[in-house]
């Protein structure tokens, strides 16, 4: 699987990873700070959140993650409630667990973020045949995306009105649709519309 950056800071400078690797106390060779030199955190595929230098010390300390969880670090969440952990000596190791659970026993494990993005989206991805598309209300379309779902979708309304209907939250786009059909189009769109049935 190959990861969608749907959002992304520039890389963070040589200082800035040593300070927050030393804050963690763990070294330069962990995946995170790997992961820094491409960029100071990101949002990967619309759902997984890798936090920057300047937030992962922080979340650390809030979740309390050296006394629960002492061999690991907290470098991200799946912007529904789980965290994602990596060990502090292992770079392979992806834990995915609730944010209120103590057992680190009880969380999902995978040997890379990327089959740990495509776990998150698998279980948002099960979509039931007749569904409905709604904006999200989150972000601005650009012309150029509200002419590319008209005509992806085959919708008849104006592009003015289309564009207002994107920008409003839980505005209905298009109805009793089947899933599969449109799939591709809801995620190359994600952060504009999505599926509810």
């Amino acid at each position: 699987m190959t990861l969608n950056f749907t959002e992304a800071k520039p890389p963070a400078s040589a200082a800035a990873i040593s300070e927050a690797v030393n804050l963690l106390g763990s070294g330069e060779t962990i995946w995170v700070a790997s992961f820094w030199n491409l960029c100071n955190g990101a949002l990967l595929d619309g759902q997984v959140l890798i936090y920057s230098t300047e937030e992962i010390v922080e979340r650390n300390r809030t979740y309390e993650i050296d006394k629960d969880f002492p061999g690991q670090i907290l470098v991200g969440d799946d912007s529904g409630g789980r965290l994602v952990l990596i060990d502090r000596s292992v770079e392979d190791k992806f834990y995915l667990i609730d944010s209120g659970d103590p057992f680190l026993g009880d969380a999902e494990i995978f040997s890379s973020v990327e089959a740990l993005v495509a776990y998150v989206l698998g279980e948002t991805n099960v979509l039931p045949d007749s569904v409905a598309i709604f904006a999200i209300g989150k972000a601005k379309a650009t012309p150029q995306e509200v002419l590319a779902i008209k005509k992806e979708l085959g919708l008849n309304d104006s592009v003015a009105n289309l564009k207002e209907k994107l920008e409003k939250e839980n505005e209905m786009i298009l109805s009793g649709v089947k899933a599969v059909k449109y799939e591709g189009v809801v995620s190359r769109y994600r952060h504009l519309i999505q599926f509810d049935n």
